[in-house]
């Protein structure tokens, strides 16, 4: 009888020892990081996940009828508009909806990305295909109340 448990006792520990060196390779586990918690929310899971484009393009739209103020709608967390958008021609698709547009890269792409990501309006960010015409998001800067749309070129 004992001569039995010993060798239920040493297959266990065999087995624990395997399940143990088991998952990763037998590499030890990624450590916890801080930006690990218990508590979810959809916005910080997705934003933690996401990945920003190194380029967007920014289409200055021709506001119409805007009642909001600058203080109802988010702050526009990108440089100024007329420090990196030219004239943009109408075309066919876009009408004259919009008047400017501009490229930007880098760290500007990706805050301006991520803003527009986080914006109440889905139509700030501008998919692939997309008419201009179903972009309307509202984004204060400075004293102006200003119509822009992100595009984000994966």
């Amino acid at each position: 009888m004992i001569k039995r448990y010993a060798t239920a006792v040493g297959a266990g520990l065999t087995g624990i020892a395997l399940l143990a060196g088991c998952g990763n390779g037998g590499s030890p586990g990624t450590p916890p990081t801080e930006t690990t918690s218990t508590e979810t929310t959809p916005t910080s899971a997705a934003t933690h996940e996401r990945a920003a484009p190194d380029q967007v393009i920014v289409y200055q739209l021709v506001p119409v009828d805007i009642y909001e103020t600058v203080d109802e709608v988010p702050a526009w967390p990108g440089p100024a508009p007329s420090e990196f958008m030219e004239p943009y021609p109408p075309t066919e698709t876009s009408g004259p909806l919009t008047n400017m547009s501009g490229t930007l890269t880098g760290l500007d792409a990706q805050v301006v990305y991520e803003a527009a990501v986080e914006h109440p309006n889905p139509t700030a960010i501008l998919e692939e295909g997309d008419d201009l015409a179903k972009a309307h998001a509202l984004w204060g800067l400075e004293d102006n109340v200003v119509m822009l749309a992100v595009e984000p070129q994966w």
